[in-house]
């Protein structure tokens, strides 16, 4: 009896450093998934942004994009304004782009 006892203790022990690593694959995973692409937001950035204003908007004393919360709505703003058919995907990417490069926003 105290031997089943053990080999079923054991066996429960596998499943769950078996569940615990599977649980962390797919949080690794996810993160990469979630990670915005700053290539796709530089190149979104220089195909579309680009029509309207250059990175002096960016830079200027005066900007009124002074945090990543006025990053997005700014982004967001310019997307609706323009009538582009952007994911918010695409968002994501755009504002990881800018802030990362231009912004220097903390995430």
């Amino acid at each position: 009896m105290l031997f089943r006892n053990t080999l079923l203790a054991i066996q429960k022990m596998k499943l769950n450093i078996k569940t615990l690593l599977l649980g962390l694959t797919l949080i690794s995973f996810s993160c990469l998934l979630v990670a915005a692409d700053l290539d796709e937001g530089q190149s979104m950035y220089e195909e579309d942004c680009t029509k309207c204003h250059n990175s002096s908007v960016f830079i200027r004393k005066d900007r009124n994009v002074n945090n990543l919360k006025s990053l997005k709505k700014q982004v967001h703003r310019c997307v609706t304004s323009q009538g582009y058919s952007w994911f918010d995907e695409d968002e994501e990417n755009v504002v990881a782009y800018l802030s990362e490069t231009f912004y220097k926003f903390e995430k």
